[in-house]
């Protein structure tokens, strides 16, 4: 299944719509922006072709520049600016006077990693030099002007070599399909909050007000301490911070719930929802992943690494949850008195996280889908294609990462349709509850989210959504100020989501893993619309699907899935 999602029905788009998805956009794209709004020009041209089919025109750099500098516009270019009015105007000249301060070792590495070359080969295709594919232009060009420590949209065209030619009908289409898929997303979020709302007239009426507040923190005092677990079969090492309630009685089990943390994470990100769990009673085991963790990152960015994250973390990620429930059966009589129930254990994860609970629920890598959607090379608007793609270099068998342990899952932001994609979903047979932003950058919505859920053949499973929640909040602000990425320039980067949806998938994770992981029916009345409805907040709008209304979700999709 090709992952471009073409709906019908999803037309409908205003303005203010527009200009949230454009912000969205920008901090997708972060210092590619230059790349895909303006043009490149070569360093022994003075021409700039704008191919269309067989038409061909040209621009010549030097009246660019001039209109950069002074704001005066050539003859020449007077005729492309009578199609942009002025707002758009003021607009280009900032953007082509924009300037950024990169680090250029940092720079190369990101470029000339394997997720660097998909990403310089998309941009390539649209962006094509001497009448091939741009990226190592594209790619010297960027390095070059990052070496000068002047790094301006036009200094960038000063540093081509070869003749640039904008392929302007890939452009378009690329537009339409991003512009597709903004009218996609509000009509998923219009499709949802009518299902909310119907379902919560069908449900039984709850008064929640008298019921305990699931956002607030809980009764049990906790404590944390770190675990260093070595195992000596994959000869790896990483650490697990454990949170563990402290005020129990003798005679009480703990519940344990698993949580998996993204790509360049740091063990001390989820702290909310870990720490949440714990003051309600169950013990919370963070993972570090050190193929793919926030240390790793940095050794990347330094030059101590080849890749982003390690191509075998799609398999050890997974192993490493499943060494650690066996570390903790090995202690548990020990140095958990034998109160810790690993027999029934709950899972949490983000992104690359979510990937390793969904492997760990069962469903299986699937290498058809990869190459369906990967190669030549990647053309959907689906950034963590860019990650997923990478699990071609693995040895192409099949992969059975299924714990059995592992009774219920929570996914957030899940990496998952391409390398999973239909059929390796359908292997999962236990409780899941999906956890989904509108404005996520990463892994949008209704590619990687929506459809992924529908296919599940659960029969409880649910799907939150929450209007305006993002893969990361990104302050694209800050990307002026920050001349290399390091554990200070992340802060300013990258900010922490708003305490409500917080709030959310504290009180909504609580739940799940209450009924599914302690086994406790008496919350089965939050795993309700009607709860999603008492507890939303503007301006993020809170959609909840239980499992008949997700039926009524997939039927609605079915009609338009290619």
């Amino acid at each position: 299944m090709n992952s471009k999602i073409n709906l019908g029905i999803f037309r409908k788009h205003g303005g203010k719509t527009k200009k949230r998805m454009l912000l969205w956009l920008g901090s997708l794209v972060l210092g590619t922006i230059p790349l895909l709004l303006i043009t490149f020009s070569a360093k022994a041209a003075e021409q700039i072709y704008l191919n269309y089919g067989i038409l061909r025109i040209g621009v010549s750099l030097t009246a660019l520049e001039n209109y950069a500098e002074t704001g005066k516009v050539d003859e020449e270019l007077k005729f492309y600016l009578l199609f942009i009015n002025a707002e758009n105007q003021q607009k280009l000249r900032n953007i082509l006077n924009f300037q950024l301060k990169i680090n250029p070792i940092q720079l190369a590495q990101g470029l000339s990693s394997q997720m660097g070359e998909n990403l310089l080969n998309y941009l390539g295709a649209m962006i094509q030099v001497d009448g091939k594919n741009g990226a190592v232009a594209i790619r010297e060009a960027l390095i070059t002007t990052a070496e000068s420590q002047d790094f301006t949209p036009i200094n960038l065209l000063q540093n081509f070599s070869g003749q640039i030619q904008f392929d302007i009908i890939k452009i378009l289409t690329t537009k339409r399909e991003f512009f597709s898929l903004i009218q996609d997303t509000e009509k998923l979020l219009l499709e949802v909050k009518q299902l909310t709302l119907t379902a919560a007239t069908t449900e039984p009426k709850v008064n929640f007000s008298r019921l305990p507040d699931l956002r607030q923190v809980g009764n049990f005092y906790f404590y944390q301490e770190t675990l260093k677990l070595n195992d000596k079969n994959r000869k790896r090492q990483f650490l697990v911070n454990l949170y563990l309630p402290s005020n129990l009685s003798k005679t009480q089990t703990i519940p344990v719930v698993i949580l998996s943390p993204g790509l360049a994470a740091k063990l001390t990100q989820w702290q909310h929802l870990a720490k949440h769990l714990a003051s309600h009673g169950f013990a919370v085991a963070k993972v570090q992943h050190p193929g793919s963790d926030f240390n790793h990152f940095q050794a990347f960015l330094d030059g101590e690494e080849k890749n982003i994250f390690q191509l075998q973390e799609f398999i050890n990620r997974p192993l490493d949850i499943s060494y650690l429930l066996d570390e903790l059966e090995l202690r548990n009589k020990s140095q958990f008195q034998g109160k810790l129930n690993l027999k029934n254990v709950g899972m949490a994860g983000q992104s690359f996280g979510a990937y390793t609970a969904l492997a760990l629920a069962g469903a299986k890598i699937n290498f058809e889908q990869l190459k369906q959607d990967c190669l030549p090379q990647i053309k959907s608007l689906n950034p963590s294609l860019f990650l997923q793609c990478r699990a071609l270099e693995l040895p192409q068998k099949i992969y059975n990462l299924r714990d059995e342990r592992i009774k219920s899952v929570l996914v957030m932001d899940p990496v998952n349709r391409s390398i999973f994609g239909r059929s390796g979903l359908t292997h999962i047979n236990i409780p899941i509850f999906w956890v989904a932003g509108s404005e996520d950058q990463l892994t949008p919505v209704v590619i990687e989210q929506v459809y992924p859920f529908t296919w599940l053949p659960v029969k409880e499973k649910y799907f939150m959504l929450t209007k305006g929640a993002k893969h990361l909040d990104f302050n694209v602000t800050a990307i002026q100020d920050v001349k290399s990425v390091d554990d200070d320039s992340l802060n300013q980067l990258v900010t922490a989501s708003s305490p409500v949806i917080k709030s959310y998938i504290n009180a909504f994770g609580l739940a799940f893993f209450q009924i599914y992981v302690r086994n406790d029916s008496n919350y089965l009345n939050y795993l309700r619309s009607s709860y999603a409805l008492a507890i939303s907040e503007e301006p993020y709008n809170l959609g909840f699907l239980s499992t008949l209304t997700a039926a009524e979700l997939a039927q609605v999709f079915a009609r338009y899935d290619e």
